[in-house]
């Protein structure tokens, strides 16, 4: 005699927005249950018709039966897989793919058991409960998180060999998940030697089916796999190897070329491994992504990153001058001050070099250093004789230095 007996009690990822379907869903259950325990003969309502018959019932029980649970066990096994794994996985595919997952396995779920009980084990006895729709979550899952560890509490009882263990342990999700597949399976062909048929097997494989074939016709597989050099990223900084998390950030990026949070990441790590160069490179990149898609602020906290460890930190003329405008427009005048000054030391022959250091020579006046403000003012002239700004700088500079003197 053993018992063995494992649930998941968390999972290496995090979430990023609110698991609309996820948490309407566990509501609904929720409330049925509770209004059919507890308010039954007061509801308006016979919850006996939302059961799915096979043979009778169409669609819309076949939806309505993942909604009703039997008893305490029932429920709250379902939704903790459910609120477990649904809120990370909602959160790669979106709203409508959640729903798509848990509603349409739970209707080819039910579908395929009450097929399975009136031609296999020849009962047409009802079906409930969102193990359908679990599984296909658990399904999609499988397809586009497979690179994450599940922890799992498990209790381990076998007497005969002196044996009763409870603990935590993390475990690949291909193994957590696999483990969870081969059981029902299993135990799915032992109803057909006689064993009870209380338990819906069928629809749990079948639900887990559907959850994997959408999750790869939405392109679950590759977003998988590019996930999954962060995710090993992250393993390998914090076991300490750099040069490890480099390599694989570097696929990463690779895979995202127009993400800048990627090659920040990228930029992060080269920095920490000493290449001034890549991630100067990196960080220059993760500027422009964050610049083209509009997220001006991610651009800019780059930036100040970057000059923190990288001296003349620089990018494209119209990226850098863009990058200027906004870091004075948002009241940053030190860092925009900065960026002035590396543009015109970089770019000296660009068009735009003297209108760079007409801005620098405001923020230093600003500042209260008329000196170098004065100093800027009279470069221009100097320097670009033939610029539109020329006699305007030269005009400020001239009053700059009878006030300095």
């Amino acid at each position: 005699m053993y018992f063995f007996y494992y649930f998941p009690v968390g999972i290496d990822a995090r979430v990023r927005r609110v698991p609309l379907i996820t948490a309407t869903c566990t509501a609904l259950c929720v409330l049925v249950f509770v209004l059919n325990k507890f308010f039954g003969a007061s509801v308006p309502l016979d919850f006996r018709q939302y059961i799915y018959f096979p043979g009778y019932s169409g669609i819309g029980p076949a939806i309505a039966a993942a909604f009703l649970h039997f008893d305490y066990l029932h429920i709250v096994t379902n939704l903790i897989y459910l609120v477990l794994f649904g809120r990370y996985l909602e959160d790669r595919l979106g709203t409508y793919g959640m729903a798509l997952v848990f509603l349409g396995a739970a209707v080819v779920g039910n579908v395929m058991q009450g097929w399975y009980n009136i031609h296999l084990l020849h009962t047409s006895a009802g079906i409930i409960g969102a193990s359908g729709g679990v599984s296909g979550v658990l399904g999609a899952f499988l397809v586009r998180m497979r690179h994450h560890r599940v922890r799992v509490a498990y209790w381990v009882f076998a007497p005969l060999l002196a044996t009763n263990k409870v603990g935590r342990s993390e475990l690949h999700a291909v193994a957590a998940i696999g483990m969870w597949v081969l059981i029902q399976v299993v135990r799915g062909l032992v109803q057909l030697e006689g064993a009870a048929a209380n338990v819906a097997y069928v629809t749990h494989v079948a639900g887990f089916a559907f959850g994997v074939v959408v999750a790869l016709s939405m392109g679950g597989w590759e977003k998988g796999r590019i996930e999954g050099y962060l995710l090993r990223a992250k393993r390998c900084q914090r076991r300490g190897d750099g040069y490890g998390a480099q390599d694989e950030l570097e696929h990463y990026a690779a895979a995202r070329t127009h993400d800048g949070s990627a090659h920040l990441e990228l930029a992060r790590s080269r920095a920490q491994n000493g290449d001034r160069a890549g991630a100067h490179a990196s960080y220059a990149r993760a500027c422009e992504c964050f610049l083209a898609a509009g997220r001006r602020g991610d651009a800019e906290r780059a930036y100040l990153e970057a000059t923190r460890s990288i001296t003349q930190f620089i990018l494209s003329p119209e990226r850098h001058l863009d990058l200027c405008y906004g870091l004075e427009r948002n009241l940053k005048p030190d860092a925009a001050l900065r960026a002035y000054e590396d543009f015109v030391s970089s770019y000296s022959h660009h068009s735009e070099a003297a209108f760079a250091l007409l801005r620098a020579a405001n923020l230093h006046a600003k500042r209260g250093d008329l000196a170098r403000a004065r100093d800027c003012y009279l470069a221009i002239p100097l320097r670009y004789p033939e610029d539109t700004w020329a006699e305007f700088a030269a005009e400020h500079g001239r009053r700059l230095q009878a006030a300095v003197i």
